[in-house]
C-alpha cells in the first residue's frame, strides 16, 4: 500500500471534516485525485452501483484545488473569525506558554489545543476545523490534523520530567499546594494504566487516577499526573514530589492521605503539611484538648482547641450544627440495631469532631480556613470531567492518555483564570466562564482579501463580557 504524504493526508482529513457528502482520496499517474462518491441502485442488474466524480485535487504541498465545475458558491472577499474567546485564553496562558515553547516540542499545537478545550471542547478530530475559524489561527502555525494530534500527544505523554519542569517554574515560592485525586473511565482495553479500582460511587470499574496539585497562592492548578487506576493516594503523592524539582512548598491533603509514614517523610524533606487525621487516630484524644478559639466560617460557629504531638500542631474543630447531625445518624442506626451501644458510645465523643495536624505556626482558624480551600481541587476535578469534558477517554496508548490529560491541565489554567477574574468583581454567581467564552465569540475581526482588518459590530452583551476583560484582550 503507497504511504500517503502527510500534508497531503491533512489536507484530505479536514476535506472529510468541513463536506457533507463522501469523499475518496485516488494516486493516478503521480499526483493525488479527490472524487466525490455516491452509489445509485441498478434496476436491471439488481445492485448498488458506485458512482464517482472527479471533484478536485491536491498538491505535494497540501493545497487543494477544487474542479472549476463543481464551485457551488461564490466565495466573499472577506473572511470572519472569532477573536474575543481566544484572545482571553491566550493571554491566560501566557505564562505557560513561555516555558512551553524553551522546554517541550510542539508547543504551539499544545496550547491552540489547550485554547480549543478551554472555550468550546470538541473531539480531537473537529479541532482543525474549529482552529481555522479563530483569528490566532493566523498568526499561530499550529497543526491540529487528526494524525499530527494523536502523535503529538504520544510525544507529550512520554516525556513526564518536561511536565514537572513546568510545574515547579509556575509554582511560586512558598506555597502551600491542594493536592487530591480522582478516578477517570475509561472504555479502551489497550490502556495498560487502566486498572479496576472502586470511584466515589464505589462502583468497581477500569479506571484512570489522576491527581491534581491546586496553588492556593495563585488560585490556578499548577501539576496534574496520571496514574495506574489502583494505586493508593499515599503512593502518589511520594511519586509527585519525588518527581518535582521545586521542594519550598507545602501540601494540603484530604483524609485518604493520613498516613504517619508519609507526614515523617515530608518532614525530612522540610516539605510543610496540612492533614486531617482519621477518627480512629491515637493522637485525637478528646479529653486532653483544651478549647481556646472560637471562630465563624462562612456563619457557622466552629470551636477549636489544639494539642501538641511528636509529628506537629493537632488542631480539633468541633462543628455543633455537623454534631446534632451526626449524633442523630448515630442514635438512629442504635435504635435500628445497625450498631452497638459501645460504638455508638465511642463515636459520639468524636461526633462533630475534625482532627487536622500540621508543622506550620499558625493559628486554629487559618488553618481551617487554608484545609477548607481544599474545595477549590474538587472544582477543579469538576470542571475537568464535566466543562471540559474529559471524562471518558476513549485514547489508545497510555502515551497518548498521558498527553492528553496534560492538554486538559493547561485547558483548566485558561477555566481558572477566568473564574478568577469572575469572583474578584464578584460575578461569579451570575456569569459563568462558559457564557465568557461564549459572549466573546461574538467579538469577531473581519479580514479583507486587500489585508484590512477590523472589527465587527459587537452585541452589547458581549460589550460588557469584554469590559470585564479589557487588561487581557487587545482590542488595537
Amino acid at each position: 500500500m503507497r504511504e500517503i504524504p502527510e500534508k497531503i493526508l491533512d489536507t484530505f482529513d479536514e476535506l472529510k471534516e468541513s463536506l457533507d457528502f463522501y469523499i475518496q482520496l485516488k494516486y493516478i499517474n503521480g499526483y493525488y485525485y479527490v472524487y466525490r462518491a455516491t452509489s445509485k441502485w441498478d434496476s436491471e442488474e439488481k445492485k448498488v452501483k458506485k458512482i464517482t466524480t472527479y471533484f478536485g485535487r491536491i498538491t505535494y504541498d497540501g493545497e487543494f484545488l477544487e474542479k472549476e465545475s463543481t464551485k457551488r458558491i461564490t466565495q466573499s472577499s472577506k473572511e470572519i473569525y472569532e477573536y474575543g474567546n481566544v484572545a482571553l485564553a491566550h493571554h491566560l496562558i501566557g505564562d505557560a506558554e513561555e516555558i512551553l515553547r524553551k522546554i517541550a516540542p510542539y508547543p504551539q499545537d499544545l496550547i491552540a489545543m489547550a485554547i480549543l478545550k478551554a472555550i468550546d471542547p470538541m473531539p480531537l478530530r473537529l479541532l482543525s476545523s474549529q482552529w481555522s475559524k479563530m483569528y490566532l489561527s493566523k498568526t499561530m502555525n499550529a497543526h491540529l490534523s487528526p494524525n499530527h494530534i494523536s502523535s503529538v500527544l504520544r510525544v507529550i505523554g512520554s516525556n513526564v520530567s518536561s511536565w514537572y519542569e513546568l510545574f515547579s517554574l509556575l509554582t511560586p515560592k512558598d506555597d502551600l499546594l491542594l493536592y487530591d485525586l480522582t478516578a477517570i473511565m475509561t472504555y479502551s482495553e489497550n490502556i495498560k494504566m487502566a486498572e479496576k479500582g472502586y470511584n466515589s460511587n464505589h462502583s468497581y470499574l477500569d479506571q484512570i487516577g489522576v491527581v491534581m496539585a491546586f496553588s492556593n497562592t495563585e488560585g490556578l492548578p499548577i501539576g496534574l499526573e496520571v496514574f495506574h487506576g489502583s494505586m493508593r493516594d499515599v503512593k502518589t503523592i511520594r511519586d509527585f514530589v519525588q518527581r518535582l524539582p521545586k521542594k519550598d512548598i507545602g501540601f494540603i491533603f484530604d483524609r485518604g492521605f493520613s498516613s504517619y509514614d508519609l507526614l515523617d517523610e515530608l518532614r525530612e524533606d522540610h516539605i510543610n503539611y496540612i492533614v486531617p487525621l482519621k477518627k480512629n487516630s491515637v493522637y485525637l484524644e478528646v479529653d486532653k484538648i483544651e478549647w481556646t478559639e472560637n471562630f465563624l466560617y462562612r456563619d457557622r460557629p466552629i470551636r477549636c482547641g489544639k494539642l501538641e504531638t511528636p509529628r506537629g500542631t493537632l488542631f480539633c474543630y468541633e462543628d455543633p450544627e455537623l454534631k446534632g447531625e451526626q449524633e442523630s445518624t448515630l442514635l438512629r442506626n442504635l435504635i435500628e440495631g445497625k450498631i452497638k451501644q459501645e460504638e455508638y458510645d465511642l463515636k459520639k465523643q468524636k461526633a462533630g469532631m475534625i482532627g487536622v495536624i500540621t508543622d506550620l505556626d499558625k493559628k486554629g482558624k487559618e488553618i481551617f480556613e487554608l484545609w477548607k480551600g481544599r474545595e477549590e481541587v474538587e472544582l477543579a476535578f469538576d470542571a475537568l470531567k464535566n466543562e471540559l469534558d474529559f471524562d471518558k477517554t476513549y485514547l489508545q496508548t497510555d502515551e497518548g492518555v498521558r498527553g492528553y490529560f496534560f492538554v486538559s491541565f493547561l485547558a483548566l489554567r485558561i477555566y481558572f483564570g477566568v473564574l478568577k477574574r469572575l469572583r474578584y468583581t464578584e460575578l461569579n454567581q451570575k456569569i459563568s466562564v462558559n457564557e465568557v467564552f461564549f459572549e466573546l465569540s461574538k467579538v469577531m475581526k473581519i479580514v479583507e482579501k486587500d489585508g484590512r482588518e477590523y472589527f465587527a459590530k459587537i452585541p452589547k452583551k458581549s460589550e460588557k463580557i469584554l469590559a470585564l476583560f479589557s487588561d487581557m484582550i487587545y482590542m488595537g
